[in-house]
C-alpha cells in the first residue's frame, strides 16, 4: 500500500495526524500551482487554507478515492479559477514571499532562481487563462492531459494545444524577457 493510500485511510477515520502530514507532504507544490494561476501570494495562501480545510472535514473527503495529489491540484485549481473569477488578482511577487521556494543552500542560486521564477511567473500573467491554467497543470500540477481536460470539461486535444500554444508564448515572452 502506498503512502498516500495509508495517509487516506487514515485520514477517513477522522486522523488530524493524516491530515498534517498530507499537509507537510504537498504544501509546497500546491503552493507553487496556485501562486503560478493568481500570481499573488495572499490569494494562493488562502486557496491553499481552504482545500486543506475542505479535506479536513471527514465527509466531504470522503469522495477522494485515490491520486491524492491529483484531486489536490484539481481542488487548488477549481479554487484558484473561483478566486479569479470573485476578484481581479494582482501580481506580487517579493524574494520574501518566495522564501517556501529555497531548495539550494547557496544564497547566489537562490536569488538566480528567485529572480528566474519571478520572471516566469511575470511571463504566464500574459498567457490567456485557458493556456496557464493547462501548462501549470501539467507542469506544475504533474496532471495528465486527460485529467487537466476533465476537470476543464473540454476535450483532450483541445487541452494539449492550449499548452502548446502557451508554450510557444512563454518561450518568446521568456526570450524578451533576458534580453
Amino acid at each position: 500500500m502506498s503512502e498516500d493510500n495509508r495517509l487516506l485511510k487514515h485520514l477517513h477515520r477522522g486522523d488530524k495526524d493524516a491530515l498534517r502530514r498530507i499537509y507537510e507532504k504537498y504544501r509546497d507544490d500546491l503552493f507553487t500551482v496556485a501562486m503560478s494561476l493568481l500570481h499573488n501570494v495572499h490569494a494562493s495562501e488562502d486557496c491553499l487554507q481552504e482545500v486543506f480545510l475542505t479535506i479536513a472535514d471527514v465527509k466531504k473527503n470522503a469522495n477522494i478515492r485515490r491520486n491524492l495529489k491529483g484531486y489536490l491540484v484539481s481542488c487548488i485549481a477549481n479554487r484558484a479559477r473561483n478566486q479569479q473569477r470573485k476578484a481581479s488578482v494582482k501580481f506580487n511577487c517579493t524574494t520574501e514571499h518566495l522564501s517556501r521556494l529555497e531548495i539550494l543552500n547557496d544564497p547566489a542560486q537562490q536569488l538566480v532562481d528567485r529572480e528566474q521564477f519571478c520572471r516566469l511567473l511575470e511571463a504566464l500573467t500574459q498567457l490567456p487563462d485557458q493556456q496557464r491554467e493547462a501548462f501549470v497543470l501539467h507542469v506544475q500540477g504533474r496532471m495528465k492531459f486527460r485529467q487537466i481536460a476533465k476537470l476543464q470539461n473540454v476535450s483532450t486535444k483541445t487541452v494539449q494545444s492550449r499548452y502548446r500554444y502557451g508554450i510557444e508564448k512563454l518561450r518568446i515572452l521568456m526570450g524578451e524577457q533576458a534580453r
